[in-house]
This record gives C-alpha cells, sequence and structure tokens, in this order.
C-alpha cells in the first residue's frame, strides 16, 4: 500500500471450496475424463463484509448473475453477504461487488429558487447577467425575475437529503445525488423533488399568514450534471392561497460539485 493511503474498497472474503456431485447420463461419444468433468462441478462459497453498501440492496443489484448453481443469503445485523456458485459467475459477481461497495462520495450543491412574473417586473442586479436567466427570456414569457431564497447542501452520494427552503420554510426539496459509474467522469447523476408545503393567506382582518398546505408537487426531476456546471431544474407554477397563480412562476436552478 503506497504512501499510506488506506484503499476505498475493503473485502472481507473467506473461500470455501468443495466438489458438488452432479449426475449426468453418459453420452456414447464421451470419454472417461470428460464423463467425470460432466459429473463434479467445483463451487466455491465466499463470505463478504460490506463497508458502505447494504447487503440486500447489494443482493437485489447481483440478480441478473444468478445462474443455476448460485446462492446467495444476507445478514442485516452484520452486514454480511454470503454467495456460493461456480468460481466464474463467483468472480463476476464479485467485481460488481467491488464496484458498488466503494466509499460514498461528498457532494456540495447550491440551489436558486426565484420567481417570475409575466408582468412587466424588476430582474435581480445579479440575475441581468446571468446566461441561464437570459435563456429562459427567450423561451418563456416570464418578465421579471427576483431570487426567493437561496442554500447550500451538502449531501453524500446515493443518500436521500431534504431541505427547507424558501420564505418561512414553504417549500421542501428532496435531492439525491449519485456519482455515475461510466465516462464521463465527474458526472452526477439527480433525482430533485419540489414541493410546496406552505402558502400565504390573508385573514378578514387583514392580517397574512402562512397556512400548511396539502404537499404540492412542483417539480419531480431526473438530470444529468456535471461537477461544477450549473442547470435549470425546471420551472412550475405557485399557489397562493387555495388558487394557483398563472402569472407566476418558480425557477429552480441547481449547481454542484464534488469535494472528494
Amino acid at each position: 500500500m503506497k504512501n499510506g493511503k488506506r484503499p476505498e474498497f475493503f473485502l472481507i472474503l473467506i473461500f470455501l471450496t468443495a466438489c458438488l456431485v452432479i449426475p449426468k447420463p453418459l453420452l456414447a461419444a464421451d470419454t472417461p475424463d470428460q464423463a467425470r468433468q460432466q459429473e463434479l462441478r467445483v463451487i466455491k462459497q465466499g463470505v463478504v463484509k460490506l463497508q458502505y453498501a447494504e447487503a440486500e440492496t447489494v443482493r437485489k443489484l447481483l440478480v441478473p448473475y444468478f445462474g443455476p448453481d448460485t446462492r446467495v443469503s444476507t445478514d442485516d445485523k452484520t452486514n454480511f453477504l454470503t454467495l456460493s456458485d461456480n468460481p466464474e459467475n463467483l468472480e463476476k459477481m464479485l467485481e460488481v461487488i467491488r464496484k458498488i461497495d466503494v466509499k460514498p462520495r461528498d457532494m456540495v450543491f447550491s440551489l436558486q429558487l426565484i420567481i417570475a412574473s409575466e408582468s412587466a417586473g424588476a430582474i435581480d442586479a445579479e440575475l441581468k447577467n446571468d446566461p441561464l436567466i437570459k435563456e429562459l427570456q427567450k423561451l418563456l414569457r416570464f418578465k421579471g425575475y427576483e431570487i426567493l431564497d437561496t442554500t447550500m447542501v451538502r449531501a453524500m452520494d446515493r443518500k436521500q437529503s431534504v431541505i427547507s427552503f424558501g420564505p418561512n420554510n414553504q417549500f421542501d426539496i428532496t435531492l439525491r445525488p449519485e456519482t455515475a459509474a461510466d465516462p464521463p467522469p465527474g458526472s452526477i447523476k439527480l433525482n430533485i423533488y419540489l414541493r410546496q408545503v406552505k402558502a400565504e393567506t390573508t385573514l378578514p382582518s387583514g392580517e397574512k399568514v402562512w397556512s400548511p398546505l396539502n404537499p404540492l408537487p412542483l417539480i419531480d426531476s431526473n438530470l444529468s450534471l456535471k461537477s461544477g456546471d450549473r442547470t435549470v431544474v425546471g420551472v412550475s407554477r405557485i399557489t397562493e392561497g387555495a388558487t394557483s397563480v398563472n402569472h407566476k412562476g418558480l425557477i429552480l436552478i441547481i449547481s454542484g460539485k464534488i469535494v472528494n
């Protein structure tokens, strides 16, 4: 091990090798040696201690590799995975486990929530020269763009994060990032779900209060984001009181970076 660095993948594996006798009718053309090879198949057993991935999750991902000799069991308490199979297929499954059971990568996301209006309105100073806003002005009817809220979120690879967002925490955002295993390197698969959970209402006295809503889905998006890039996640109408406001839109913009 060079430079004293610990590998990100730790595999504790104990092999037990056994011969499984499988009777098979002899063919006239079979030589005694060929017949013997057909009757005997070597089955290897292994016990894997998973460091990061959950044993049952890994078992489900291995299902496409199951064959007639495959036996897989899990222990959720110890996070052990027990496998038995012929040597060739067992090695294939171990290779899959090596790719899955790695230390989750750490990521930082910047979220920007913008309220847009179709009527003539102001554009916040920091948005006037924003290339994404300029592009949206060409595509959408909105004329005014104002920042409603911004926040930073730290998230782990393949882990779900939920945050409250916006004035009086009127929105919930759920995001689940996953670093792509295939090229190009540094790309992030991302699921983002935005809901409105509160709305501002006016009482008969004229007082304005925030009232809870049945969670209202606004944006549900799956996208691929290159580390360091910034993109528009989606655009949605918003609700004020109990009604949808047709002349206003909610725009969610995200940028993300892999930090380790």
